[in-house]
């Protein structure tokens, strides 16, 4: 039998470990054919053949698309050539690549030689590359072209360089439009990050600088088109980061920066000068010679950002004594057995003085907070239901974890506050670019840790599935019912996996107030309901989730476990319930951490927090929540409606309800605007090679396949009938001359049909639906550029014009000077 085979081309033999390129081959004439299904491959590496499924083999684009700038050009968008492409840029030192509309980063750069930014967060500024600086100049001629808001988002697991990213963005978007007026400039945006890093950042095995907040940046742009004003809102979901000490994680890098960077004048007032070895608070003095130095140079970055954002000497001295104080409490400690007291009464007496008040009065507002209950029922100054003493009674830990979590809590707030009073503006703004920064989603898997998942790791990663929804919603939902109502006819199924499971399963709110045990619930509200019940605990309520989603909450072996299954099924977190009621338990000390502050004895401190606007409960973790201009009105009016509303008016002072409300909030602001997604990508390289697995999974979770299959497909740019034939009118005198009068209302339908014609374009590349026009990728960018070479040549002709009619008149007034001489 003749055993002859042929080479058809280049292929990606699939596998679970990556791709491997291959030789495709089949069989000559004569030479028996393989089953149906299967077939004939040829490695490159070792020239071995192998019979495998049509379906473990891709097709391969050519070799000058290796390096492709935007993955939606390739030839052949599958798995392989994408994850190809994105190694390829990654090893020449391009981590940018373009996935249609939105961006790709993967993080670090392979090549250490690079003037790029290699090392971890926050080191220093990443100079643009040109895929950034592209996207820079496409979302601010958008801006400015349309007139509407634009939000940047960025997507990732944590430690994959969001953060980086968004201030490179940020600092490029700046450098493009330009600044108005003294308020807003690259040095004081720069100065801004540098804060943010030192008070809303911890180390982590992932990364030195980890976001433990969520930020959305607004630039506001005047009507010249430059940034005018920013503003800064912020979102601490997580309010006992402070508090918790955890192994693979320090405390907020600002504690360690003071430590290390302070006077000796300033650590004799704040008493400083002995610190004592153990702190509940993990927080601990820098002691090998290289990590003092570093904390040393920060602690100086940080004093010169404040100075470059007009701190006062007197707000830098009240930030460090609220500091030192919430430090003096982690030495104090709490009793573990007997009567709610501190357990090192010489730190708890520096913290009182620190804080300005009486040593008794810390102690009553720490542990004592049921008594100005009692006092005030008793006077009947508040005859409500006491909803902040709901939940069994908290220990000695619980008390003091809360106070210094209310202390940093208004610290931070106030802070943020001074930050936007720097960048405040107050011209008209035409629109704003939001940049949007959020914790990374956090697995411990990731940092090959045994342990399960903690309630901070839950509220971040809840944070980032409702970003992923939100992005499953831009991409697919929104775009296949615009064409569905134009009647544009689109071949695409849409992706049946979304991240909305995994939102309800968190999240989901009962249909009423009084709603029936069957009613599904999120693990949010389920834990609302239990937390108050007498007699319940932890267990009983995964129970419940287990009952109401089985498919997504998968029970574990070991006790109060459960498995989520995070990024569309592709990460699953093991999260570990024991003692999150003491997270999510009301805690009236940090309510009475404002109170100390306002009434202390010290004027720099009183000074700073008195000026604070009175917000409930609810309203803690949020920042930003001031401003006059226009925009910052309209943004903090946005957020104050997601909390006056629904359940929050009810539930005042739950921690659940607290969580599903800020990420409602940060949804809200920028669901108006048009969305631009920077997904972040991180696979450890050794010896030059890539964690292909971990690449999938993460690509996976964003549907980029779908994504990019849509885009190439689908019409992704579209204008109104009207704005379309307005804009491209000038192609076509004939057109521009028929419906030239504004007095008389045009059939925009028949006009614009009647364009098409004129500019003889393919019938393929725009079609016109019910009130729009759709157009394919690069289509509107080359009628663009015949609109600005047909307008350059007409202004060549103005200018000429005016040039002579300016030469003529200046002729004749020589002529008439040189008559009177």
């Amino acid at each position: 039998v003749r055993d002859m085979w042929y080479e058809v081309g280049p292929v990606w033999y699939v596998h679970k470990d990556g791709f491997t390129h291959a030789t495709q081959l089949k069989p000559d004439e004569g030479t028996p054919e393989l089953p149906d299904g299967r077939v004939r491959v040829r490695l490159e590496t070792d020239g071995l053949l192998h019979d495998v499924t049509e379906f473990e083999v891709e097709k391969c684009n050519p070799l000058e698309l290796d390096l492709c700038e935007d993955l939606s050009d390739l030839q052949s968008v599958n798995e392989s050539g994408v994850l190809h492409t994105l190694t390829s840029r990654a090893k020449a030192n391009m981590p940018l690549t373009h996935a249609g509309p939105n961006l790709i980063s993967l993080w670090p750069p392979i090549q250490t030689h690079s003037k790029t930014l290699k090392s971890r967060r926050g080191e220093s500024v990443w100079d643009a590359p040109p895929a950034l600086t592209s996207l820079v100049k496409r979302v601010y001629l958008s801006m400015v072209g349309t007139r509407r808001d634009h939000s940047v988002c960025a997507l990732g697991r944590s430690g994959t360089g969001k953060t980086t990213t968004c201030q490179a963005f940020t600092h490029a978007l700046l450098k493009q439009a330009g600044t108005a007026g003294e308020n807003i400039s690259v040095d004081r945006v720069h100065a801004m990050f540098t804060i943010l890093r030192s008070f809303g950042c911890v180390s982590s095995q992932h990364s030195d600088a980890s976001s433990r907040f969520a930020m959305v940046f607004s630039l506001d742009f005047n009507h010249a088109g430059q940034v005018s004003a920013g503003h800064l809102q912020t979102m601490m979901l997580d309010k006992w980061k402070v508090c918790q000490k955890t192994q693979s994680e320090g405390n907020f890098l600002v504690f360690s920066q003071m430590l290390a960077g302070l006077s000796t004048e300033m650590r004799t007032e704040l008493q400083l000068h002995q610190l004592p070895e153990s702190n509940s608070f993990g927080i601990l003095q820098p002691t090998k010679v290289e990590e003092k130095q570093r904390a040393s140079v920060a602690f100086t970055k940080l004093l010169s950002a404040m100075e470059t954002l007009s701190f006062s000497s007197r707000e830098q001295k009240a930030i460090w004594h609220v500091l030192a104080a919430i430090y003096h409490l982690g030495a104090a400690g709490a009793c573990k057995v007997g009567r709610r007291q501190f357990v090192n009464f010489d730190s708890a007496q520096a913290a009182s003085s620190i804080l300005g008040c009486e040593a008794e009065e810390l102690d009553t507002a720490v542990f004592k907070h049921h008594l100005r209950q009692l006092l005030q029922k008793a006077t009947g100054v508040s005859r409500e239901r006491n909803e902040s003493e709901e939940g069994p009674r908290l220990t000695a830990s619980q008390c003091v974890d809360g106070m210094a979590a209310g202390l940093y809590e208004e610290l931070f707030t106030t802070i943020v506050s001074l930050i936007n009073r720097a960048l405040n503006g107050e011209q008209l703004a035409l629109a704003s670019v939001m940049v949007v920064d959020t914790p990374g989603l956090r697995n411990p898997r990731h940092s090959a840790e045994e342990r399960g998942a903690s309630w901070s790791e839950l509220c971040h990663n809840y944070l980032q599935e409702r970003l992923l929804e939100h992005y499953h919603s831009h991409n697919f939902i929104h775009s296949l019912e615009r064409y569905a109502q134009e009647g544009i006819h689109v071949e695409f199924e849409c992706p049946e996996s979304s991240s909305s499971e995994v939102v309800s399963a968190i999240d989901q709110s009962p249909p009423q107030v009084r709603a029936a045990d069957a009613d599904p619930r999120g693990l949010l509200w389920v834990l609302d309901e239990e937390m108050v019940t007498p007699a319940s605990c932890e267990s009983v309520a995964l129970e419940r989730v287990f009952q109401y989603y089985s498919n997504t909450v998968r029970q574990c072996e070991q006790p109060l476990q459960c498995e989520v299954n995070h990024l569309t099924g592709c990460d699953p977190v093991r999260y570990d319930l024991t003692g999150w009621f003491s997270r999510i338990q009301n805690n009236p000390s940090s309510l009475n951490a404002i109170t100390l502050l306002q009434n202390s004895t010290i004027e720099v401190v009183k000074t700073m927090f008195t000026s604070r606007i009175s917000l409930p409960p609810l309203y803690r973790g949020l920042g930003g929540l001031e401003g006059s201009s226009q925009r910052a009105l309209q943004r903090n009016g946005t957020i104050r409606k997601t909390f006056s509303g629904g359940m929050a008016a009810i539930r005042r002072h739950s921690q659940c309800i607290a969580v599903k409300l800020q990420a409602d909030a940060l949804v809200n602001l920028i669901r108006r605007a048009r969305p631009v997604f920077l997904q972040c990508v991180s696979a450890k390289s050794n010896g030059g090679s890539f964690d292909v697995p971990a690449l999938r999974a993460q690509l996976h979770s964003t549907q980029i396949l779908s994504a990019l299959q849509l885009y190439r497909t689908g019409y992704p740019e579209h204008m109104t009938l009207s704005d379309f034939r307005c804009h491209f009118q000038a192609l076509s005198p004939p057109i521009m001359k028929r419906y030239a009068s504004i007095f008389v209302s045009h059939n925009e339908r028949k006009a614009v049909e009647e364009l098409l014609v004129e500019l003889d374009v393919d019938k393929k590349s725009i079609v016109v639906g019910a009130s729009r026009v759709f157009m394919k990728r690069g289509m509107l960018q080359y009628l663009e550029q015949q609109r600005d070479q047909q307008v350059t040549g007409w202004l060549v002709y103005l200018q000429a014009a005016c040039k002579g009619h300016l030469g003529r008149q200046k002729y004749r007034k020589l002529k008439v000077s040189v008559a009177s001489v």
